[in-house]
């Protein structure tokens, strides 16, 4: 019975780490702007650290109506501390919650004689900005794009990229996503 639990271990391991292994990546690759856009933050030292997005990674996945979902590749490094992690992500967005929609849905309302205040608006996106990610898939590689032997930790994940809370600097990154993926940004659909 152990045997067969440390096995069924290790087969999960190796599915956790194989996916990510074709997509580990270098310091000097990130700065093939090419492939790579580098997403601004207010954490960035401009050394060569943050966020950056495989452009090549972005694809749109079939959703249920009202919904689109988009996965892609994100890479957050830290060249100081010789890591790059890897995560690949998957965003659901309800068109419904879109800040757009909720002031097309606000101005409905006032014509119908209904006094909401637009900071109503506002207060309904902080409440739910429309947006849910998910990571699938993680990797963490050193400097030069060799895999390290380290596990991606969901307090980690939460500081880097989730969740994506309006008004707060993790929106922007789905927000890029969803405008490279369906050419306009997710908060300008109706």
């Amino acid at each position: 019975m152990m045997k067969r639990i440390y096995l069924l271990s290790l087969w999960l391991l190796m599915c956790l780490i194989v996916p990510m292994q074709g997509q580990a990546v270098s310091q000097a690759d990130l700065l093939n702007s090419e492939r790579f856009e580098h997403i601004d933050s207010s954490a960035d030292s401009g050394r060569g650290d943050g966020k950056y997005l495989d452009l090549t990674s972005i694809k749109s996945v079939t959703a249920s109506n009202g919904h689109r979902r988009i996965e892609a590749i994100i890479y957050v490094s830290m060249p100081a501390t010789n890591m790059i992690q890897g995560l690949s992500v998957q965003y659901d967005y309800q068109i419904n919650r879109s800040l757009r929609h909720l002031i097309n849905a606000h101005d409905k309302s006032i014509k119908q004689d209904d006094k909401m205040p637009y900071i109503s608006i506002w207060r309904a996106k902080q409440g739910n900005s429309g947006i849910t990610g998910t990571v699938n898939d993680g990797g963490t590689y050193n400097n030069d794009g060799q895999i390290r032997q380290q596990r991606v930790y969901v307090e980690n994940l939460k500081a880097m990229i989730l969740p994506a809370e309006f008004g707060d600097e993790k929106y922007k990154l789905p927000n890029l996503i969803y405008e490279k993926a369906y050419g306009i940004a997710y908060d300008d659909e109706p």
